[in-house]
Parts: C-alpha cells; sequence; structure tokens
C-alpha cells in the first residue's frame, strides 16, 4: 500500500490504522525508553557509583513503575551507598510485590539483622529485645495468607476453582455415565468451597498489600518519644536507621496530613516518631 491509497481509504477505515498505530506506539514506546535508562543505571552500578544509580533506578520507577527487580536493584544501590534505611525500605517493597524472590528475601533478612545489631548496641547492656516480638499462631497464619505467595496468586486459584465447578456441574446435569455425574457432582462441590475460601483469602491478600500500617525508620538516629510532642520525654534509647515497625496510631494537622506516628516494635519499645524520620512500606 502507498501512501496516496491510504488517503483515498475510507474515514472509518482510516481511523482504525492510527488507532492501531497509536496504541502499538503508547506500548511499544514505554520500553524502547526503559532500555538506555536502565543501562545507564546499571552502568552507574558497576562503576561503583551506587548514589547515582540509585537516582537513576528511581527515575525509571517514577515513570514506568515499581517491579521486584528493580526495587531490587534500587534497594542494592542504597545498600553499596551506606542508607541502610532506604536500602531496607525498598528490599520490603520489593518483597511485598514478590515474595517468592530468595535474593530479595535474603538481603532483607541479611540488613535487618545488621541494624538490629546496631539497636542492641545503642542499649549499652541493657536488657531489652531490639527483635520484634514471637509471632502468634493467627499472625502467622495471616502471615502465610497475605505475605508468603504473589498477591494474585489466590485470585487466579478461586478463578481456576470457578471454572472446574462450571465444568463439573455441566457433568452432572448433562452427562448419562453414572460414574461421570457423580465425579462432576462430589467434585463441585469440593470446588464450591475451594473457590470461596480463594476469594476470602484474595480479598485477604488485597488488603495486607494496600495496608500502610509497616514503616521503616529513615533517621540515621532517634528516640521514641511518650507523647508526640517535640518536648515530651524519650520512651526509649536511641534507634537506628532501617529499624521495622508497626504503625499504631497518628497524629494529623489541620488539612489531615500526619505529624506524628505511633509506633511499635515489640512489647518493650513503643512511642511516638515524627512523620518525616519515618517512610512507609
Amino acid at each position: 500500500m502507498c501512501l496516496k491509497d491510504f488517503f483515498h481509504m475510507p474515514i472509518k477505515m482510516m481511523a482504525r490504522i492510527v488507532s492501531v498505530v497509536a496504541f502499538m506506539l503508547a506500548v511499544v514506546s514505554p520500553a524502547l525508553a526503559e532500555g538506555p535508562a536502565l543501562a545507564m543505571a546499571d552502568t552507574l552500578y558497576a562503576k561503583g557509583e551506587f548514589s547515582k544509580a540509585a537516582e537513576a533506578y528511581l527515575s525509571i520507577a517514577k515513570v514506568d513503575g515499581d517491579s521486584p527487580e528493580l526495587l531490587y536493584n534500587l534497594a542494592n544501590s542504597y545498600a553499596q551507598a551506606g542508607d541502610l534505611g532506604s536500602a531496607v525500605l525498598y528490599y520490603s517493597r520489593a518483597n511485598r510485590l514478590d515474595p517468592t524472590n530468595k535474593d530479595i528475601k535474603n538481603n532483607l533478612g541479611y540488613f535487618i539483622s545488621k541494624v538490629e545489631d546496631s539497636n542492641r548496641a545503642e542499649l549499652r547492656g541493657k536488657k531489652t529485645s531490639v527483635a520484634p516480638d514471637h509471632a502468634t499462631f493467627f499472625q502467622s497464619a495471616r502471615r502465610f495468607i497475605c505475605a508468603d505467595f504473589p498477591r494474585n496468586m489466590w485470585a487466579w486459584i478461586g478463578v481456576i476453582a470457578f471454572i472446574l465447578l462450571l465444568a463439573q456441574i455441566s457433568l452432572y446435569l448433562f452427562c448419562s455415565d453414572v460414574r461421570l455425574r457423580k465425579f462432576g457432582f462430589f467434585g463441585g462441590i469440593c470446588s464450591f468451597f475451594i473457590s470461596i475460601v480463594a476469594v476470602v483469602f484474595a480479598f485477604m491478600s488485597a488488603s495486607y498489600y494496600d495496608s500502610n500500617d509497616r514503616a521503616v525508620m529513615m533517621a540515621y538516629k532517634t528516640e521514641l518519644l511518650i507523647e508526640p510532642s517535640s518536648d515530651a520525654k524519650p520512651a526509649t534509647n536511641l534507634l537506628c536507621q532501617g529499624t521495622l515497625f508497626d504503625i499504631v496510631a497518628e497524629e494529623t494537622d489541620v488539612e489531615g496530613h500526619p505529624t506524628w506516628y505511633k509506633v511499635r516494635l515489640n512489647s518493650d519499645i513503643e512511642g511516638w516518631i515524627r512523620a518525616s524520620d519515618i517512610a512507609i512500606i
């Protein structure tokens, strides 16, 4: 087809072609743009310019969105640059997106242990735990359901179980073979319960993923306070950058922006911290 033939096409056909081309450009352009930017970030990391590499990976994430691999590279860059707070933050976010990735999980565990060692050193011999409390049975079960599998897995299991349910109902209603009808009946009951459980777990997983109840301390060192006030007395010893907290409560300004968070590490370490000193996972 030459250009002259294109301009003699019906308007509807021309519009369809233009729409298809525009869609293909919209899909392909970000990938083409990401390639050189990602290569540049990888080159900076290989040269040992870790702070610049982190900035480059962060720019890519802002444009193209987060992915486990990109967040992992970003966390590695911050770790090599000595920024433990940002390293733990982005390892945690990468782990939330892909909890099955062993490299992410291992690196996160390693740097959490380093932060715990730093917090333990700040105790100056005091017998206070700096590790999270042991999880209860229900907390462990919730974590297994919500955090140890990809967040869409339960939804896919529910969809597959529902499709099987429809097929088994069809066997029971329309098949003349008694054995197949029995299989359709009892298999349908199993598929029905599996689909219900999977849907419940999928909602639990989505709620866990969207929750904002975990945070990382970004300040180099700070104390938790007994009240949400700069004049309040310390509630704890100094804690170090990269400490992970559960968020218990918050104080907001007149515009509704959080200014203070009440956070908890364990039964011994709980108090208030400025919102600017932490980052939400």
